[in-house]
């Protein structure tokens, strides 16, 4: 007997193609023939050599950039079709972004970068959630100081809970831990899988094999093609 998923499919992509204009008009094709689904509460990883489409696939399927052709459904529908307003307002309420250069308001103090995104969203944030989120990301630095007196490190904790702070179902991540050591990399990880135990969605594309092991499926391209398509990845099966 076969299981069926009673999971409900937020993501669908079919037949998506990306392709990227250059000089005097050639065409460089970044990703073609990708189709798969992401259910609801699943963890799925983007892996693959560097070049291979990694970030262009996740733009792709998140609303930031249209394919060239195919389609992308979240929630059944497809954010391509929208107006600008409608789109903005998606954003703000189901999903949310961890950027790989972290995206920031230099302008802002840390802290009142990790709340405006949830306060936009017209959550009431307490001062308390936001110290103990904190606490919980090991951000020693100070909240009220400007963003660019952070480390590298520390800004993209900022960007983390940011994130976390405006509570989106889909979470979509490029590269959310590549300015972080080891010990911390692990903390976020497990941040992370504690966010799907509770019904979260996540998409990440890392180059770290060993964040992507901890996934429940591994997504690998090569050549802006699905290469492979892993459930339960483990790092001897993540060879590409």
């Amino acid at each position: 007997w076969r299981l069926i998923s009673m999971r409900q499919i937020v993501i669908s992509i079919t037949g998506l193609k990306k392709e990227i204009e250059l000089a005097k008009g050639n065409l460089l094709q970044v990703l073609a023939d990708i189709s798969f689904d992401v259910e609801q509460q699943e963890f799925v990883s983007i892996v693959g050599p560097s070049g291979s489409g990694k970030t262009t696939l996740l733009y792709c399927i998140s609303s930031l950039l249209p394919p060239t052709n195919g389609e992308v459904l979240i929630d059944g529908k497809s954010p391509y079709g929208w107006s600008a307003a409608k789109l903005a307002k998606f954003r703000r309420k189901k999903i949310g972004f961890i950027f790989q250069d972290f995206q920031l308001i230099p302008s802002l103090s840390a802290y009142d970068n990790m709340v405006l995104p949830g306060t936009l969203n017209g959550h009431k944030i307490k001062k308390e959630n936001v110290y103990s989120l904190a606490k919980r990301l090991e951000l020693k630095a100070d909240l009220h100081q400007p963003i660019d007196a952070l480390s590298g490190g520390e800004q993209q904790k900022v960007a983390i809970g940011r994130t976390l702070l405006a509570d989106p179902d889909i979470m979509f991540l490029d590269e959310p831990t590549s300015a972080l050591d080891t010990h911390s990399r692990a903390l976020i990880m497990e941040i992370l899988k504690e966010l799907v135990s509770k019904g979260k969605t996540i998409v990440m594309v890392t180059h770290d094999l060993e964040l992507a092991s901890q996934s429940s499926r591994a997504i690998v391209l090569k050549d802006g093609h699905i290469h492979d398509n892993i459930s339960s990845p483990t790092l001897e099966t993540l060879v590409f």
